[in-house]
């Protein structure tokens, strides 16, 4: 058997409901907005709180201190220095004195002396009681105190602070006011000075007469007398 296709029901499309609104439309301002103010007033309101008051200082509680009452302590008294001193041996040499078994060559630096020139100006100088040098001269002596004497044959005790560079255990380093770095020169010796030839007197005629040099006549009598 043939069947007929049934045809689809058609529909027609079930309008959309119009929109009703609810609210009436507002009408369109009829007044111009208003300017804002160009000084606006202060406000009026006022803080409400005030402000906090500073602290005020409190006075210590505990008072000074009084000054100590006790006297300070005085400073201790410094003790003077106990002098540098010691003890040499008879001779120490380039002292400066001139001490027992030492002379004008032994040690030329201590003890002066010329031992050239004419015999009658020669002299050296020693120290000690003795001394078996030519023309040994004792230092005390006017032409030896240049430098100082020391007859003394027991050893030398020296201090420091007595003006004198003893040597030996005073030095310059534990004792440079007695010895300076650079002591002075010993002084030059003196020049001896010439004594004055004589000058010939001859006597006159019966003066009395030893030779016949006495007489200006050259004969001396047997009397005695210048001829």
């Amino acid at each position: 058997p043939t069947f007929a296709p049934t045809p689809l029901p058609t529909f027609a499309p079930t309008p959309l409901p119009t929109p009703t609104p609810t609210n009436p439309p507002t009408d369109p301002p009829t007044a111009a907005p208003t300017d804002p103010p160009t000084n606006p007033p202060p406000p009026t309101f006022q803080p409400t709180f005030a402000p906090t008051p500073l602290p005020t200082p409190v006075p210590p509680t505990n008072p000074p201190t009084d000054p100590p009452t006790a006297a300070p302590t005085a400073a201790p008294v410094p003790t003077a220095p106990v002098g540098l001193c010691g003890t040499n041996p008879v001779a120490t040499l380039n002292n400066g004195i001139c001490e027992a078994g030492e002379d004008c060559l032994s040690a030329p630096n201590d003890c002066s002396g010329t031992t050239g020139g004419k015999p009658n100006n020669r002299f050296c100088c020693h120290g000690g009681p003795t001394s078996g040098t030519a023309y040994a001269t004792l230092c005390t002596d006017s032409r030896c105190n240049s430098n100082g004497c020391s007859l003394s044959t027991e050893p030398v005790y020296w201090c420091c602070g007595d003006g004198v560079c003893a040597g030996g255990g005073e030095t310059n380093s534990n004792c440079p006011e007695d010895c300076p770095l650079n002591p002075p020169p010993p002084s030059p010796e003196p020049t001896p000075i010439p004594a004055p030839t004589p000058t010939a007197v001859c006597l006159g005629r019966n003066a009395w007469c030893s030779v016949n040099q006495d007489c200006c006549s050259g004969n001396c009598k047997n009397n005695g007398k210048c001829a």
